[in-house]
């Protein structure tokens, strides 16, 4: 496939260097929905995984339409990409497994459940670059996962998870699509300075309240 010509932009992110990366986004709701539009956008290749269908509750804050209510959210997502982004996404419409990701390169977590998000991190290789993705209301947090994070998530990050998730919270609670797109962009922001070799923190907090962004080193 031949380059595409950007007016702009280059000089921040050049998608012609990355599109042999592979980067794959678990479930399609308001984060993985919205941060597949946005790489799409980027020029980079995304794969989505998801077996839930469109409902009238989804339409607030993810990327689909009332006109798409009960398709599956793989085929929807996939068509709106490719007429917003001109971009045909990979999809599976299917429950996570460890075969579908082995080789990916960038790896988003963008779901609600906890035992699913354990069992990726701990079955994903040391080679892949793991983004996890939280959103309670007006907070969108993403925790890097590369190394020794590994270990500490699974020793301490999933003890504290595991108490939210009994408590109720949930990381989409009142989603809307101020919020998805926020944390999509901060998704996007981090993929180009991941891929363009630039240090990265632990942990990015986006308060979109105060409209403060908190970086922490571990």
């Amino acid at each position: 496939m031949a380059d595409r010509n950007f007016d702009r932009g280059l000089d921040m992110f050049n998608p012609n260097l990355f599109r042999d990366k592979k980067i794959w986004i678990i479930w399609a709701w308001g984060i993985g929905s919205n941060s597949a539009y946005v790489l799409s956008k980027m020029w980079l290749r995304v794969k989505v995984c998801d077996f839930d269908e469109v409902d009238t509750v989804n339409t607030s804050s993810q990327f689909y339409s009332l006109m798409q209510l009960w398709k599956q959210k793989t085929v929807a997502l996939q068509e709106n990409i490719h007429m917003m982004a001109d971009e045909w996404i990979e999809v599976i419409n299917d429950k996570y497994k460890p075969e579908y990701f082995e080789d990916c390169d960038i790896l988003i977590l963008a779901l609600d459940s906890l035992e699913v998000r354990k069992q990726v991190i701990e079955t994903c290789k040391d080679t892949q670059f793991i983004l996890d993705t939280r959103m309670v209301k007006k907070i969108a947090q993403i925790n890097l996962l590369y190394g020794i994070q590994r270990k500490t998530w699974i020793e301490k990050e999933w003890r504290e998870d595991a108490d939210a998730n009994n408590a109720g919270i949930r990381c989409t609670e009142k989603a809307v699509a101020f919020n998805a797109l926020g944390m999509a962009a901060l998704v996007g922001s981090i993929v180009a300075d991941y891929l363009n070799g630039k240090d990265l923190k632990y942990q990015y907090t986006l308060d979109l309240e105060s409209y403060n962004l908190f970086v922490f080193n571990s």
